[in-house]
């Protein structure tokens, strides 16, 4: 009867563990909703690498890549991917690097900011996103 109980127990444990999970996948997936690429607001632009940064950020639901861009008007914030998705593909991404930038513009805090989907630096393009705006991660 204690073996039945021990594999009941563990098997719930299992079972709210996974709920955990989804819902911690649910997060994810909000988050991507709040700031959808719009094609309707794609732009382009080009411009100096002013800081390159990682942190947790609510519009990829992942620690995120970021990067400033100082370009001929002002400067711009533009939300890259997870950073996971820069290592795998060994993209690099320096300050001071010339760059031109395809992406959806959405606000964020309050301010400008640019959803990526192509960025060339020099004779190399990075995709991260798909022709319809969907993310490549």
């Amino acid at each position: 009867m204690k073996g039945i109980r021990a594999i009941f127990g563990l098997c719930l444990l299992m079972l709210l563990a996974g709920g955990t999970f989804l819902v911690g996948q649910d997060k994810i997936s909000a988050s991507q909703e709040m700031y959808p690429y719009d094609s309707g607001k794609q732009v382009s632009i080009s411009g100096v690498v002013q800081e390159v940064k990682a942190y947790k950020c609510p519009v990829t639901g992942t620690v995120g890549a970021h990067i400033t861009v100082a370009t001929v008007a002002s400067s711009i914030e533009v939300h890259l991917a997870p950073v996971s998705f820069l290592k795998r593909y060994e993209i690099v991404i320096n300050k001071g690097d010339k760059v031109e930038i395809q992406g959806a513009k959405i606000e964020f805090e309050n301010k400008p900011a640019l959803l990526a989907k192509l960025i060339a630096i020099d004779k190399t393009t990075y995709a991260f996103r798909d022709p319809a705006g969907k993310p490549l991660w």
